[in-house]
């Protein structure tokens, strides 16, 4: 859109500052959003609010002109509400009663330990936590319930001169770059004239200032004492209402510590925001560190696209186009680390929403990328923190996620390949692996030229002899164990194959020898099963595979010729090898491991069996 085509349709604009770098400008652009959104009336129609991401600060707009007459009719609101704790009380209208919800969220959860139905809790009074919850427990927990009910109490005292209130913040977002300390001295000089008695000064605590921790602050260096911060109130509480709004707080499993996800917007319009973010909240359950940050990007591009999905036909979503990424550009990760009386802020980091998304035009499209995000969420749940190996293949995924390089999803897979085969003897379940279908759009949106090797026939059949080395007659090892059965599968089982293609995969030469050296050891060992088979009654032959031709090897060495990238032929081969390929679904007449499906062949498999064409 150029800037003419713009200046027609954003008629308001307000701007808020980037004056720290942290999510605490993000914080205050949302609860300033917030505001904007109860200041324009019904009446007006749709606003059109939208936050833009303008580098140095976010930009926010209306699409219709602002009209003095609504501050003149405009009622006293509140985007927050006053917290009453156990050690806390507030005498303001509307508080939270923080250890009334507290209890019931303990009884909810405790119903549901016990397998109860959350219709029957819901009789009983039992429902799920508030939306708001996970912010009040923050704002309680990280000892800030004094300031923040503080803040709720000045902007209270506002009643009588709201609208000259509401006038001021605006007009003090209106400048670029917002000049807050004129902001101040002109609130100062209304709060003496109205005889307020509140101060202009309110401390930033770090539950929505993660970088103002207590320390030496001291502007000049003329003495070191530990303390915090201060800011101007109004800013404050609009950063607490940013919580509220574009916050996600959880602790973090096996720990005290605590992690807040921040939505760093894009371009995002806010009725999509408000349509999305709530599911989003409840789509995220607390987890383990790296899990979590993971499931947190999946779950919320998941949750776009559904919503995406079931509002196509109606206008809701009409201005909701592209992928989540062209919205949202990501979640800013606040780490809390729990201190033993208190939390400190230990990291601050940004997950970029997975920008190998595409602009989805279709239902059918959206089908396909919900389905890979879900198969991929699966495998991430199932991996445990805790376990050294699983942890950096969580770490692993979780640097493939917020980028557009396949090389680090490639070095998951052939992390991946070696846990799986490991883990099918050890777990009590086969864990998860990639379908090759998914494996396609998921490639193929990184790189549409690649399929033409990962739609090549040699290139399939090639990949499908090494699932059939590897990860299916370790499944039939895994399953003859657990039922006491004979195992009907009598190819060995070749654990180093992934590892020994990608150590050579970067030297065409070598590659194409390992490759070779498993062909031939692959035909070899389909000649002896078949001279065995032949000796066999029908009722007792074992499971069978394919044989590998002549045009698999020249189709799969002409993709190295045409590609000059061994290496990436490589990790495919190895990826595809290791994948579950639903199209090619027959178990030889045994059960499919739970969620799964493992490619088995029986004499009726594949007219190629006994080498014929």
């Amino acid at each position: 859109m150029n800037g003419v085509e713009e200046n027609k349709i954003m008629i308001e604009y307000f701007f808020v500052d980037k004056t720290t770098g942290t999510p605490a400008d993000t914080l205050a652009a949302f609860g300033f959003a917030a505001l904007l959104e109860f200041v324009v009336p019904e009446s007006a129609g749709d606003p059109g609010l939208r936050i833009e991401d303008e580098g140095d600060c976010y930009r926010i707009s209306l699409a219709i002109p602002f009209s003095s007459a609504w501050l003149e009719e405009i009622e006293f609101f509140s985007l927050l509400q006053a917290l009453d704790t156990a050690k806390q009380k507030s005498n303001l209208p509307n508080t939270v009663d923080y250890v009334a919800h507290q209890s019931r969220n303990n009884a909810y959860f405790e119903g549901r330990k016990k397998g109860l139905d959350p219709t029957l809790l819901a009789e009983q009074g039992l429902i799920p936590p508030h939306a708001d919850w996970p912010a009040w427990a923050i704002i309680n927990q990280m000892a800030a319930t004094n300031t923040y009910n503080g803040l709720v109490a000045t902007w209270h005292l506002h009643r009588p001169y709201f609208a000259t209130l509401i006038q001021m913040t605006m007009e003090t977002f209106r400048q670029r770059p917002n000049d807050i300390a004129q902001a101040e001295q002109a609130w100062t000089e209304k709060a003496k004239q109205w005889n307020l008695g509140a101060k202009s000064a309110a401390a930033q605590l770090q539950v929505v200032n993660p970088g103002m921790g207590k320390g030496g602050n001291k502007s000049k260096a003329n003495g070191l004492s530990i303390g915090g911060l201060n800011g101007f109130w109004l800013i404050e509480y609009l950063k607490f209402a940013g919580l509220l709004y574009a916050a996600v707080p959880r602790t973090v499993s096996g720990s005290k510590d605590r992690k807040t996800y921040v939505l760093r917007p894009k371009s995002l319009l806010w009725r999509t925001h408000r349509t999305i973010f709530p599911k989003f909240q409840n789509a995220l359950y607390a987890q383990t560190a790296i899990k979590m940050d993971i499931l947190a990007s999946l779950r919320y591009c998941r949750t776009f696209l559904q919503q995406w999905k079931e509002g196509q036909g109606e206008t809701l979503f009409i201005h909701a186009e592209g992928s989540p990424g062209d919205h949202v550009a990501g979640l800013e990760v606040i780490h809390y680390k729990h201190l033993g009386s208190a939390h400190a802020t230990m990291n601050l980091s940004t997950l970029i929403l997975p920008n190998w998304l595409p602009q989805i035009n279709s239902i059918e499209q959206a089908n396909l990328f919900l389905s890979l995000l879900s198969e991929h969420e699966t495998i991430v749940r199932n991996l445990e923190e805790k376990i050294s190996r699983e942890f950096e293949l969580l770490r692993s995924y979780r640097d493939f996620l917020s980028g557009k390089d396949l090389s680090t999803f490639f070095q998951f897979t052939g992390q991946y390949a070696s846990y799986v085969l490991n883990a099918m003897l050890e777990s009590r379940f086969p864990p998860r692996r990639f379908h090759t279908t998914n494996l396609e759009v998921l490639i193929m949106s990184h790189n549409p030229d690649l399929a033409a090797i990962v739609q090549n026939p040699g290139f399939r059949r090639i990949a499908r002899a090494i699932r059939t080395s590897t990860v299916v007659p370790q499944w039939y090892k895994a399953q003859a164990r657990k039922t006491g059965q004979p195992n009907p599968n009598p190819y060995d089982i070749r654990y180093g194959l992934g590892a020994d293609l990608l150590r050579h995969a970067s030297y065409p030469e070598k590659f194409a020898q390992a490759l070779a050296t498993f062909i031939y050891e692959y035909s070899q060992e389909n000649a002896r099963v078949n001279a065995r088979v032949n000796e066999r009654t029908q009722d007792d032959k074992p499971v069978r595979r394919h044989n590998i031709r002549e045009q698999d090897i020249e189709d799969v060495l002409s993709l190295i010729s045409q590609f000059q990238d061994s290496e990436t032929v490589a990790n495919l081969l190895v990826a595809f090898g290791y994948a579950s390929d639903p199209r090619q679904n027959n178990e030889g007449g045994t059960s499919d491991p739970p969620g799964d499906s493992e490619e088995l062949f029986s004499d009726s498999d594949d007219d190629s069996l006994d080498g014929e064409e």
